[in-house]
């Protein structure tokens, strides 16, 4: 997306449909600042000549001041110094008599013209003018360009997004070089009027998903809209589910692979996270490193990183299922030991299972809230602290800190926060299942969360493909991550055939 690039107009156009230029660059001006409340970011001015005169506005802090001086102001004040003969609006033109290394538009629409200097352009009034010139000149500070925290890696590279959505698209551009990517251009939030890109590859991108998109991001009317977390949730499918059916990342190369495989991106400007769509369910367990290694290593992370959900999602509930029902299920040695720690505990196992739960999540949510230098050093000494006491004044056995510590581990393997968040919650439901029916109630409640997963749609698609429905070819990419080499090997074979 270009500097020069316009959007859409304003959505509260009719408010000011009723105004029109004078050709009085003071009244004009004047008339600017006051339909913006007179702020004091708004810059403004007035160069009169003997016959001539002209005014610039812009919004202090979006653009280059020393870059406007020099390519702007001082040629246009050379050029009417020089001609020193009476404005001829119709006549002549900006772009025919000074050679200006910028791109003019032209518009006497004051909706238009505020709707720009709010963007960042550069006004130009006129004398006797009937158009206002429009030149995009957006240079705002923006934050360099760093490793994202949200999703590191060990192999990879090292950029990530930033707030500025031309920055974003331009990291993008340099891993496609292709003709086909496209970006579609939305304006979201009544009031905010957020800029907001579509990102899909034309000939690969399914074009249901695409258009599924488009409709819904054309339908939402919010009053504003400020991270892509909100969007998300306007867009994604109607009705309550606890699993995220879309995703985001700050990596540019994420971004890049899934516009490749035929998958769509939402960008906004202000924020670095973009989502992704449609995805399934397999694909929150799969990350870009999974490619940049060998694929027997990436096939054997990616199996741990199952295993790891598994138990962050079911093994507090299975503790209390087998503690409190089926303890004939247990080796005996470990029964004993159990049994033993529980001695003169107060409190049933479900109560003593939620209780360190609930106390774990809350040192986890203080640990990202507080300063980065004391977060994590609060969050782990407050739960060996706390886990300690709570063993030594018997209020909890050892065997349940073992379990929650087991699990909060393993939930910090999950690639996505959104999946492991969801992780989260329902590991409080299934302990409940537990506790009530034993490990009975626990397969009614994994029965319905999976008729649940297979009822799901992510932007019109399946979401548990290609296990429902099932696809044998795409197979090849699901638990295990098969050489790249073979599957080149058998798409040269099949072009053959």
């Amino acid at each position: 997306m270009g500097k020069d690039q316009t959007f859409p107009p304003h959505l509260s156009k009719g408010k000011y449909s009723h105004l029109s230029l004078s050709g009085d660059v003071e009244k004009d001006v004047n008339q600017v600042a006051k339909s913006l409340g007179y702020p004091l970011d708004l810059v403004s001015k007035v160069y009169t000549f003997k016959h001539n005169a002209f005014a610039v506005c812009y919004i202090d802090g979006m653009i280059s001041n020393d870059e406007l001086e020099m390519t702007v102001i001082l040629p246009l004040m050379d050029w009417f110094k020089e001609h020193q003969s009476p404005w001829d609006f119709g006549k002549r033109d900006f772009q025919q008599h000074i050679q200006l290394p910028k791109k003019f538009s032209r518009t006497s629409d004051f909706s238009n013209i505020l709707d720009q200097l709010l963007r960042g352009s550069v006004i130009l009034f006129v004398k006797k003018g009937e158009e206002a010139f429009i030149t995009a000149d957006q240079r705002w500070e923006t934050r360099a360009i760093e490793e994202p925290s949200s999703q590191t890696m060990i192999r990879g590279p090292r950029e990530g997004f930033v707030e500025t959505l031309a920055i974003n698209t331009t990291l993008i551009r340099r891993r496609i070089s292709n003709p086909a990517l496209r970006f579609k251009q939305f304006l979201i939030g009544e009031i905010t009027q957020t800029p907001v890109l579509i990102a899909y590859i034309e000939g690969l991108v399914n074009e249901d998903a695409l258009e599924t998109a488009v409709e819904r991001l054309t339908n939402v009317k919010p009053r504003e809209v400020f991270e892509t977390g909100m969007l998300e949730e306007l867009i994604e499918t109607k009705g309550y589910s606890p699993i995220p059916t879309l995703s985001n990342t700050e990596r540019p190369d994420v971004v890049s692979a899934a516009l490749v495989e035929g998958k769509l991106a939402i960008m906004m400007e202000g924020t670095p996270f973009a989502i992704i769509g449609p995805v399934t369910f397999i694909s929150y367990f799969q990350t870009a490193e999974d490619y940049y290694n060998r694929f027997d290593l990436a096939t054997f992370i990616r199996i741990i990183r199952f295993i790891a959900f598994w138990i962050s999602f079911a093994l507090p509930a299975t503790y209390v299922a087998l503690t409190t029902f089926h303890q004939e299920l247990i080796p005996t040695k470990l029964l004993i030991s159990l049994t033993a720690q529980r001695e003169g505990i107060p409190f049933p196992a479900l109560i003593e299972a939620l209780v360190m739960e609930t106390v774990f999540e809350i040192l986890r949510e203080a640990g990202v809230r507080m300063p980065r230098p004391i977060g994590p050093a609060v969050s782990i000494v407050g739960a060996i602290v706390i886990g300690e006491a709570a063993v030594s004044a018997g209020l909890v056995s050892p065997a349940i800190v073992i379990v929650v510590s087991l699990t909060a581990i393993a939930s910090f393997a999950s690639p996505y926060y959104s999946i492991a968040g969801s992780s989260r919650m329902l590991r409080f439901v299934l302990m409940i299942f537990a506790a009530t029916s034993g490990i009975y109630g626990m397969l009614i409640f994994t029965l319905a969360l999976c008729i649940h997963l297979v009822s799901l749609e992510s932007l019109g698609q399946p979401y548990m493909a290609p296990f429902a429905p099932f696809s044998k070819k795409q197979q090849k990419d699901t638990f295990f991550r098969l050489p790249l080499w073979w599957t080149s090997r058998k798409k040269r074979r099949n072009q053959g055939a």
